[in-house]
């Protein structure tokens, strides 16, 4: 009983400031998610420069960090939704990374399901990065 007078007058005392109820708990919560994403993505971050400083030729290497800079800062404004998809992604990407590198050979075909997928943006996102990366792979 003690507990639930003292939410509700803190619910009155946020009322009467003209705040919604309850408000405060909901920001608290989106600002530790926020802050507990953005630790982790950054250590995702770390970990794909990481893997490329390890297993890629100088040249891979190079394009590699500028694309994941790009996607990361990008995605710095996203939905927590997207968030996690990125994440699943990126995560993939260092499994699939480090197995190619144990057989010495980089790169796959992208399955015709997933391409049809794509948005406009990003399919001129993948085209514009297998021009990149045929010219690095031309300069070796």
């Amino acid at each position: 009983p003690k507990v639930a007078g003292r939410w509700g007058n803190l619910r009155r005392s946020w009322s009467e400031l003209g705040l919604p109820a309850l408000g405060f708990v909901e920001e608290a919560l989106e600002r530790m998610a926020s802050a507990f994403s953005k630790q982790s993505m950054l250590n995702l971050y770390r970990s794909v420069l990481k893997i490329h400083r390890r297993v890629l030729p100088q040249d891979m290497k190079m394009l590699g960090d500028k694309y994941a800079r790009a996607e990361f800062k990008a995605h710095k404004s996203a939905k927590i939704g997207q968030v996690k998809q990125f994440a699943q992604q990126w995560k993939e990407y260092l499994i699939t990374l480090d197995l190619q590198a144990q057989k010495g050979a980089f790169g796959r075909d992208l399955d015709a399901s997933k391409l049809e997928k794509l948005s406009e943006e990003q399919k001129g996102q993948l085209r514009q990065l297998e021009e990149e990366t045929r010219g690095a792979g031309s300069k070796s």
